[in-house]
């Protein structure tokens, strides 16, 4: 029987996660090639995308585990393949780089009817006035178009034309990258000072680099979840939570601490729900729960003695309710080292047998 061929596409160098699922592979025996996007050429002598002449098409399934700056070669890779190779995932058959944007991730999320932090997506001076309230300053409908950032003008215009006159929500604000950037582009401001000061820090970024942000509303917590899912399936859960006090990030990239968690059924189908939504099948995804702020209301619909058994049981999110939630973000390609170090699952070998499974549900 012929073995099924994957290419897994990588921008950058090799790293650990990626010689582990290279690893991986092997000990199922499953033919699996790592393929850096500097390997991606085209001739127009012959009109044909390949890996420096080597057949694109040799391959059943395509992973593009990361994108980032190399949408130009996996559109010249998307427009080689033939329509049976399996590209994961959804969000780069669509091969629309806005859809990885965490300002459209946002908007499609709630639209969806997933709950999510409260949100301003903007220029970094229109949110700075909007949270000091200087609603009188003019910004013409192009003010966004000059952007390199392939986030689109539509969510900035909807953005706007939703804004009132009162700050959209209170101090402290988290002020976020929609580029994303594994949590190191995310940041607090406690008052206006701390705000503006972060402004001027990020304006060169925004007018030089195109990076966009948003304002986000700050959810008192002690940790959050990272729940990775493959397809249909959620393969676990970790509580994330930040070792530095002086930190407001949960993520292990940055230093906190992880252990192995469980989750509610119905928060966990939300979790793949917001997948889905936005066009992942291998995710990770980063779930909050509100009621860990004091300042908040549970939801009207949890009893007097369910909001008793919750702040009892505070760190073991027992709510069923996805009203008593926020989903984050969801992260495509996600690390896991922080996840298999917390859980003690295999993440490279499953990542590998769903890879494969999706071969096996196309030709059974």
């Amino acid at each position: 029987m012929k073995k099924t061929k994957i290419a897994l596409f990588y921008g950058g160098k090799i790293t650990r996660h990626l010689v582990m699922i290279r690893e991986a592979a092997k000990k199922l025996k499953v033919d699996l090639k790592l393929v850096s996007y500097n390997l991606v050429s085209f001739e127009t002598e012959t009109g044909k995308v390949s890996l420096r002449g080597e057949d694109l098409n040799q391959f059943e399934i395509v992973f593009f585990r990361t994108t980032g700056k190399h949408w130009e070669e996996v559109d010249l890779v998307l427009k080689q393949l033939k329509k049976e190779v399996i590209v994961v995932d959804p969000l780069v058959k669509e091969g629309k780089p806005s859809y990885a944007c965490k300002a459209w991730q946002i908007m499609k999320l709630k639209e969806s009817g997933i709950p999510v932090p409260k949100t301003v997506y903007g220029s970094l001076w229109y949110l700075y006035n909007l949270m000091v309230g200087l609603q009188n300053v003019s910004l013409p409908c192009d003010h966004f178009s000059d952007s390199v950032n392939v986030c689109t003008l539509k969510f900035a215009r909807k953005t706007i034309t939703s804004a009132g006159n009162d700050p959209p929500f209170n101090f402290p604000v988290i002020l976020k990258g929609s580029g994303g950037d594994r949590g190191t582009r995310v940041f607090k401001a406690d008052n206006r000072e701390e705000l503006e000061k972060l402004i001027r820090d990020l304006r060169k970024s925004e007018t030089e680099e195109g990076k966009r942000y948003m304002l986000q509303e700050y959810i008192e917590n002690r940790g959050d979840y990272r729940v990775l899912v493959l397809g249909k399936k959620v393969l676990g859960v970790m509580k994330r939570y930040r070792k530095d006090k002086k930190d407001f990030r949960n993520n292990f990239s940055v230093g906190g601490e992880v252990e192995v968690a469980q989750l509610p059924e119905e928060i966990k189908k939300m979790a793949v729900e917001a997948a889905k939504v936005c066009g992942l099948m291998v995710a990770g995804v980063d779930i909050m729960p509100r009621y860990l702020n004091p300042r908040q209301h549970f939801s009207a619909q949890v009893s007097v003695l369910s909001r008793s058994n919750l702040l009892k049981n505070i760190d073991h999110g027992l709510s069923n309710n996805r009203e008593d939630y926020v989903v984050l973000e969801v992260n495509k390609g996600p690390q896991f080292w922080g996840f298999m170090k917390a859980t003690g699952i295999d993440v490279p070998a499953e990542i590998v047998k769903f890879l494969i499974s999706l071969s096996k549900n196309k030709f059974a």
